[in-house]
């Protein structure tokens, strides 16, 4: 018997749960709106008449010192802490009718293929990402709470993941027939890069089973003829020149420099002549106090590796993996333009949009 809720209502919010979520929401409204300019203005007095600071290093010493830090920094780690405690809560609750749900179908669309002994990266094992005790490659509770919280990640403005259409809509190439999105997860971009592109060849690579499997469901409720595959991007499974294009979102920054290097030049390879990377990130803004709190940010939230990531040259990177040609330009969803940056009082993310040619 199929069970009768499909996974997205399943995993969508309830209405004694919504006061949670805008909890959350507007935590970190505050943390971002209201603590991070109280830190500036702090800091702004707290500089001398001397030459003002021009890097991240320059500033730590009088930055640790500012009143508001403590609580900035507290905040943070707290909204984080609370956000996967909330929605654990809300899996659990949920557990049987996931578990349930995500039992393979005779009418799935694409295929699913599953490593039985799939050996992780160390660092993968180790590291609880974003503070997700646990991880997202465990158990299907894993996948189901990184899905839920993925949607408050960016202060409510990707609660149906509408970055990732806006990713796809960006992508300028004539139809390709075969596409691979590395380290999918379960499957934001993906999706979007079928609808884009509904006549191509589509597959999602990912370390985590249980976010292939959350993945498969919901591209066959959504109708999406996808292929999920666990492997490791920095080995990928497939023949030399067997893709057109290669995409990935916000993957980089969670990989060590060294295993950047490796999944670049594995891209390179699977590519075919002329087809293209294109990855979407993070980058620092340029202005030492906010590329300082960004880094203080990404320890908080267990992104160890982000720092490193952002102060390297990725076009360097693209080059010596392989590629003719690499090239970056900031990148503006949500309504953003140029130039937002520039107000040193609000809190941005900015967007980084690399492209690569083989």
């Amino acid at each position: 018997m199929q069970p009768s809720q499909s996974i997205s209502s399943i995993l969508d919010w309830q209405e004694s749960e919504v006061p949670r979520v805008r909890m959350l929401l507007a935590m970190r409204k505050f943390w971002s709106s209201k603590l991070y300019p109280r830190l500036r203005d702090e800091y702004e007095e707290a500089l001398d008449s001397s030459e003002a600071p021009t890097s991240a290093e320059e500033v730590q010493s009088i930055v640790e010192d500012l009143p508001s830090m403590g609580k900035w920094a507290w905040l943070d780690r707290h909204i984080q802490d609370r956000l996967w405690e909330n929605v654990a809560r809300m899996v659990e609750e949920r557990s049987d009718r996931i578990t349930a749900c995500l039992e393979p179908r005779s009418d799935d669309l694409g295929s699913l293929t599953l490593e039985t002994d799939m050996t992780y990266p160390k660092y993968y094992e180790e590291i609880d990402f974003h503070r997700q005790k646990g991880g997202i490659w465990r158990d299907d509770a894993g996948a189901a709470i990184y899905a839920m919280g993925a949607r408050v990640i960016h202060i409510g403005k990707n609660d149906t993941f509408g970055l990732h259409d806006i990713f796809a809509r960006d992508l300028e190439t004539d139809p390709p027939a075969h596409i691979l999105d590395l380290a999918c997860g379960f499957g934001k971009t993906t999706f979007s890069l079928k609808k884009k592109f509904p006549d191509a060849y589509v597959e999602g690579i990912d370390l985590s089973a249980p976010c292939l499997r959350l993945g498969r469901r919901m591209a066959t409720e959504n109708g999406l003829e996808i292929n999920w595959r666990q492997g490791d991007i920095e080995k990928l499974p497939y023949d030399d020149a067997s893709f057109d294009i290669l995409t990935t979102t916000m993957t980089l920054h969670e990989l060590p420099l060294e295993s950047i290097a490796n999944s670049l030049s594995e891209a390179a390879r699977v590519l075919k002549p002329g087809g293209v990377l294109v990855a979407l990130e993070n980058p620092l803004v340029g202005e030492p106090l906010r590329d300082l709190l960004t880094h203080y940010h990404s320890q908080i939230i267990l992104e160890p590796f982000h720092f490193d990531f952002r102060r390297a040259d990725m076009e360097k990177y693209l080059m010596s993996a392989g590629f003719g040609e690499a090239s970056s330009k900031a990148w503006f969803p949500f309504g953003n333009k140029p130039g937002i940056e520039k107000d040193l009082r609000n809190w941005v993310t900015p967007w980084c949009w690399y492209e690569a040619i083989k």
